[in-house]
């Protein structure tokens, strides 16, 4: 007699395929075999614009059901590996980011079955605005002098002082215009009366020079 037998597969982690099939069994040996896709997986590579790996976290959602995601921070590599996927296309999410690494926020990828993706991400670094102050008589560092570094609409980004060596320092900069303005200076210097514009690119640290006389004076011989 033909006996008809349900075999249902229970269990096949990162595999995806048929579940169930239905065998006859007519007193003979019958060999049926199941062939399973393996979910693909997303591997994820972050690094900064000198190459260096950077701490980020990342939300991975899958476009047609954004309300499930998969949140996940980079090793000490700068790796984040996503395994047993499901197959379609997916949104991968910057949240978070070391502070002078902003990258894009969002990118697409799409997965296979049976296939591993790999995504590079690369954030540009953000610039350092170097002021260095300095005698225009005998080239010596002034300390102790006040700039404030406005952008190009006005508002202020920092105030800043030169230490021992002359130099003011305005760290995690955003690309762009910026004013540098003296706000004061030590005795005996006289305040540089004109502000320096400069351009900041990204991955580039900036150097401004303000040099600064002395104050005349006066010798009276009697």
């Amino acid at each position: 007699a033909d006996t008809a037998y349900i075999v249902t597969e229970l269990e096949a982690p990162l595999y995806r395929g048929r579940r169930q099939r239905t065998i006859h069994l007519s007193g003979e040996q019958a060999q049926f075999v199941f062939t399973n896709s393996k979910l693909p997986s997303l591997h994820l590579y972050k690094e900064s614009a000198d190459g260096t790996p950077c701490g980020v976290t990342y939300r991975l959602a899958k476009i047609e059901d954004g309300s499930r995601y998969l949140d996940r921070t980079t090793s000490s590599t700068g790796e984040i590996c996503w395994e047993g996927l499901e197959p379609g296309v997916y949104s991968v999410r910057e949240l978070s980011s070391v502070q002078d690494n902003p990258g894009d926020t969002e990118h697409h990828v799409e997965l296979f079955p049976g296939q591993t993706s790999t995504i590079t991400l690369t954030n540009d670094k953000r610039p350092n605005l170097y002021i260095h102050k300095t005698d225009a008589d005998t080239g010596e560092p002034i300390e102790h002098t006040v700039y404030l570094v406005k952008g190009a609409d006005g508002h202020s980004i920092a105030e800043v002082e030169t230490d021992g060596n002359g130099v003011a320092v305005v760290e995690n900069l955003l690309p762009g215009v910026v004013e540098i303005i003296e706000k004061s200076v030590p005795e005996p210097y006289l305040l540089a009366e004109e502000s320096q514009m400069v351009t900041l690119l990204p991955n580039r640290d900036r150097d401004v020079y303000f040099q600064n006389y002395k104050r005349p004076t006066i010798e009276i011989i009697k």
